[in-house]
């Protein structure tokens, strides 16, 4: 995959958000944003597909039952 640069950043800040972003912002943005990328993709080989996310909606409806009848004493 190929690496985002500084002058992408600084280029989607200007024309997506009207948003005037210095080189050395950019770059710090750059930095992030392909070490988060790098972290996605190693994820994605694990075959996490079934697993939930700790906070889905699931598990809030299940935990919120479950202080519901901790609460009321069922």
């Amino acid at each position: 995959m190929a690496e985002l640069t500084p002058e992408t950043v600084m280029r989607v800040a200007r024309e997506f958000y009207d948003y005037p972003m210095n080189a050395e912002t950019a770059a710090a943005v750059a930095k992030i944003a392909d070490a988060m990328l790098t972290d996605a993709r190693r994820l994605s080989a694990l075959g996490l597909d079934g697993v939930e996310p700790p906070f889905s909606y699931a598990t809030m409806v299940a935990e919120a039952e479950r202080l519901r009848r901790t609460l009321s004493g069922s």
